[in-house]
């Protein structure tokens, strides 16, 4: 699930998974549409901001904890 501005939508993309030194880490890159997340671009700077942004993930992993 990707929030932002309040809004929740379920997101699916690919990723992978890569070890780095003694650590692992997923690593995935995807499109979202600021419309779909209410977000308004003003007039005045419509022209210079793009409609869909790259979203770039990475995440460590990290054994559970009991």
């Amino acid at each position: 699930d990707l929030t932002m501005h309040g809004v929740t939508k379920e997101i699916e993309a690919d990723g992978k998974l890569e070890k780095k030194g003694n650590s692992i880490f997923a690593n995935s890159s995807f499109m979202v549409a600021l419309a779909d997340y209410n977000i308004e671009i003003p007039g005045v700077v419509k022209d210079n901001i793009a409609e869909e942004i790259k979203i770039d993930v990475e995440i460590p992993y990290q054994p559970l904890q009991k």
